[in-house]
């Protein structure tokens, strides 16, 4: 009994510690519109080799940090999975600043919050994974804060169909990468991740002109990488892998709000009144399911 009870309590730790790994990573991820904007005489060639040249090495160090030795696991992450997460993320590396320089922020942070409905479907097809009761409610709150600011957008008109397709496909990828990191655990998936950023940039490679870049954009682009990939998917992997699939995207849509904010604040690209209404609806609903897991806590560790 006291075994079960501890194997209980740790399996709750390191469901919260999930938690706040996947609202850090949102924190962080939600600023990729601003240095978009910030950087938007850079073509995506450019912009996708120095983020990834700056934010592959950050992944790595974080990935030796959590593995406490000076290695990487490469024996294990040259598998199925491994391989398949870093095909999914070097292709949404590139379609992700193509979205952003298509469309609005607020249209890409709307598309995006559909990752977790993908992430609930592709677990439940792939291995008959079920939400909690919790998890299902809020979902379907989020979902209703993306119709809602979808509305919004359509009503304020603009051709933005490429770029929204583009961020269809982000959503895709991350929510596959969730799927995946939650089948298989064991594989080292921050290597995965790192690989990726290797990919990317090495194909950015042959149609970029790196070294044209004034030194102050460099240092901003340095920023990026190492913010939006170290610290956003880096850290989104090492908490993804703690919760089930729909909850760890559900958390990670708290970007959504977030996005939009950054750019309004300080490039004026004011989203549509019904994204602010949208975007309450999501941060309810993430905060209903963190509410909803808090109050689980006690009843669970009685013994």
């Amino acid at each position: 009994m006291v075994d079960a009870v501890d194997v209980n309590k740790g399996s709750r730790r390191d469901a919260r510690l999930g938690i706040l790994l996947i609202l850090a990573s949102s924190l962080a991820w939600s600023t990729m519109g601003l240095f978009v904007r910030m950087l938007s005489d850079v073509d995506i060639w450019n912009l996708v080799f120095w983020r990834c040249i700056f934010g592959g090495p950050s992944i790595f160090a974080l990935a030796m940090m959590e593995r406490k030795r000076w290695s990487l696991d490469w024996r294990r992450t040259m598998v199925p999975a491994g391989i398949a997460t870093t095909a999914l993320i070097a292709t949404g590396l590139f379609s992700s600043i193509y979205s952003m320089q298509n469309t609005t922020i607020a249209n890409g942070g709307v598309i995006y919050a559909t990752v977790p409905f993908m992430a609930a479907v592709l677990a439940w097809l792939w291995f008959r994974e079920r939400p909690g009761t919790s998890t299902i409610f809020c979902t379907f709150v989020a979902m209703a804060g993306v119709i809602v600011t979808v509305r919004g957008t359509l009503a304020a008109g603009g051709g933005h169909l490429k770029g929204d397709l583009a961020m269809v496909y982000v959503a895709f990828s991350i929510a596959m990468m969730t799927v995946i990191m939650r089948r298989y655990r064991d594989t080292p998936m921050l290597e995965s991740v790192a690989l990726a950023n290797i990919v990317a940039a090495s194909f950015a490679f042959f149609f970029a002109d790196p070294f044209s870049i004034p030194i102050g954009e460099v240092a901003l682009l340095g920023l990026f990488g190492i913010i939006t990939q170290g610290v956003a998917l880096g850290v989104y992997a090492m908490g993804a892998r703690r919760l089930p699939a729909a909850q760890a995207t559900l958390l990670s849509a708290a970007e959504m709000p977030m996005g939009p904010l950054w750019v309004w604040l300080f490039f004026n690209e004011m989203p549509a009144t019904e994204t602010f209404a949208g975007g309450a609806l999501v941060v309810a609903a993430i905060l209903g399911n963190i509410a909803a897991e808090l109050r689980a806590s006690p009843t669970a560790e009685a013994p």
